[in-house]
């Protein structure tokens, strides 16, 4: 699947004169498609954080995908789920995110600080999120993949 047009067309998504019925194969191949879609989405994320001033669009990315399985988010995690060796380099990148009031910091310690996506403030971060979660691997994902195949030989 190539543009969201094509899924569109392929299936009738906007066409009110037919109902969209599905079964068996159909329903594999839609869902398929959804999900190239998707990863397709993800990646131009991915492509745009690269963009995005001084890694910002990575720390979002990161702390999207972060909110899946930890309750609580440091700066800390974030550097590592990036794969990032030095702090120094996040920290423009926070404060530009909070100034546009895209996170939120709870401050813990004069060390440690709780980190979130604003999605109270920011409803769209939620799809992002989401879609996030699901289709993004990160850099440090990454590198443990590369890493457990290289074990296997």
């Amino acid at each position: 699947m190539n543009s969201i047009t094509d899924f569109f067309e392929k299936y009738h998504l906007d066409s009110f004169d037919e109902a969209l019925k599905l079964r068996g194969n159909d329903k594999i191949t839609f869902f398929n498609d959804l999900i190239s879609l998707l990863s397709s989405v993800c990646r131009i994320f991915d492509k745009l954080t690269t963009v995005f001033s001084l890694r910002g669009g990575q720390v979002l990315m990161s702390l999207a995908k972060l909110q899946d399985y930890e309750d609580i988010i440091s700066k800390t995690d974030i550097m590592n789920c990036l794969n990032i060796n030095r702090r120094e380099k996040l920290i423009h990148a926070f404060d530009v995110l909070l100034e546009q009031n895209y996170i939120k910091i709870k401050k813990k310690t004069s060390k440690f600080h709780m980190v979130k996506l604003n999605e109270q403030d920011n409803p769209d971060f939620t799809l992002f999120r989401e879609i996030v979660q699901r289709f993004w691997t990160s850099p440090q994902e990454e590198k443990d993949k590369a890493k457990s195949w290289s074990e296997i030989e």
